[in-house]
């Protein structure tokens, strides 16, 4: 009844944008699942829980921010990438702290994830945070970690690692040339690095699994067409006798 509607309120087709860039937030994602998402794949729309969860993860950026402004240490926040990048994105914020600034990225993490990051940062995340030091030529940043559950921080210092950066562009470059420039669909990724299966997320398993490469036609419409009429048998037997000028 009421869990219906909310439902029904909170999912959401999520639109498609021609690009030849990608997100920083792709990285460490499947190459074929950033294939299907910049050729426009259909997908199914977000579900109303999915759309609640990101929701959470928005007023946790919101509250955090708002604190880091009250204790006046915000330089800049949602700072853009240079335009015209392999790249584009926004980091959540960059503060100064004793003197130097920081790039912040602020993570709402699952409770398990968060139990994960004990000792050092999810590598999406590093590899995240290491796009933005290069590309806004700061050099240290924090990774900012909230427990979605009990609202716990994690903080992890990190500093620029300029050859896993390098390995990134690299990485991508040949990526944009596969996928911008030829149109090819990446091959199936190695997966010994993934963190967890992303294949069971993700919303383009099913064009995967077959290999496509365009984004598949609506089927053409199977019904038969309906047979003519049979009229009465005393008009059949006038129409066969007469002749087309009979009535004349």
């Amino acid at each position: 009844m009421l869990i219906e509607l909310l439902e029904e309120y909170f999912q959401r087709e999520e639109p498609h944008r021609e690009r030849d860039y990608f997100y920083v937030s792709e990285v460490g994602k499947c190459p074929r699942q950033i294939f299907y998402a910049v050729k426009g794949f259909p997908r199914p729309p977000l579900d109303g829980q999915t759309a609640r969860k990101l929701a959470v993860g928005e007023e946790a950026h919101r509250r955090i921010v708002q604190a880091m402004y009250e204790l006046g240490i915000v330089v800049a926040v949602e700072a853009p990438i240079p335009p015209g990048a392999l790249f584009h994105g926004r980091a959540d914020a960059i503060v100064s702290l004793s003197g130097k600034n920081y790039v912040v990225e602020i993570k709402t993490v699952h409770p398990y994830n968060f139990d994960q990051m004990a000792i050092a940062p999810r590598r999406d995340h590093y590899l995240q945070l290491q796009l933005y030091l290069h590309y806004l030529q700061i050099p240290q940043g924090i990774i900012l970690a909230e427990n979605k559950a009990t609202q716990e921080l994690r903080e992890f210092v990190v500093e620029l690692d300029r050859p896993e950066v390098n390995r990134v562009l690299a990485e991508f470059e040949a990526l944009r040339e596969l996928i911008f420039v030829r149109g090819e669909l990446p091959p199936l990724p190695d997966k010994t690095d993934w963190e967890y299966d992303q294949c069971k997320y993700c919303p383009f398993a099913d064009f995967c699994r077959k290999d496509m490469r365009e984004i598949p036609r609506p089927e053409a419409s199977l019904e038969v067409p309906a047979e003519p009429p049979v009229l009465p048998e005393p008009y059949e037997r006038e129409i066969r006798v007469l002749g087309l000028f009979d009535e004349l």
